[in-house]
């Protein structure tokens, strides 16, 4: 029992020798540390681009109205939300900007049945983009436009953040044919702001 006692209190001492050892290191280094650390600092603040993060964005914007489609009242849900995906990297001058996408929901209904749910992000629109303008972009919302036999027609805004340069286009999902899902675009125009 003693021979356990005694192992017991040496291990005790010893780690806590130990432990005071790594502490004074840790407190020699940090005293050193600091004022090199706000040079460095310093430094990189005075050479290195002025970083502006977009903050998280939990809000949805969202429409709901009643639209008439060979004489049934339909539901048609549009919702529009950032990724918060900080997936746009902006770099102007001393200034680089990272900013999130976003995305806009179609949902149109019937009696509580759902006759289309599309989701709309700037991708489905890349092809007809110039690419710097698609890679500063963002979807900044969709407006309902119409309908044509069996086409929903919208108008899409995309925007490169914190500029002027916008483009405006038109889209038509087709929801009743086996092509349902199906997205065409067309008329983009530079609105600019």
């Amino acid at each position: 029992m003693k021979k356990i006692l005694f192992l017991i209190i040496t291990f005790s001492i010893l780690s806590s020798c130990k432990q005071k050892n790594s502490d004074k290191k840790a407190t020699n280094i940090e005293s050193i540390k600091p004022e090199t650390k706000r040079k460095s600092e310093l430094k990189s603040l005075k050479s290195g681009p002025k970083i502006i993060y977009w903050q998280t964005d939990f809000d949805t914007i969202k429409n709901i109205q009643d639209i008439v489609i060979e004489n049934e009242k339909h539901e048609l849900i549009l919702r529009t939300y950032s990724l918060n995906d900080s997936s746009i990297v902006s770099i102007n001058g001393s200034t680089q900007g990272i900013y999130h996408d976003y995305a806009s929901e179609i949902i149109l209904l019937k009696h509580n049945d759902t006759i289309l749910n599309q989701r709309i992000t700037k991708n489905v629109f890349k092809d007809s983009l110039i690419e710097e303008f698609y890679e500063l972009s963002v979807l900044t919302g969709i407006k309902y436009n119409g309908t044509h036999t069996n086409k929903l027609l919208f108008k899409g805004e995309l925007n490169v953040p914190d500029t002027g340069w916008v483009i405006e286009n038109k889209f038509e999902i087709l929801f009743q044919t086996e092509d349902k899902n199906q997205i065409n675009s067309w008329n983009y125009q530079d609105i600019g702001l």
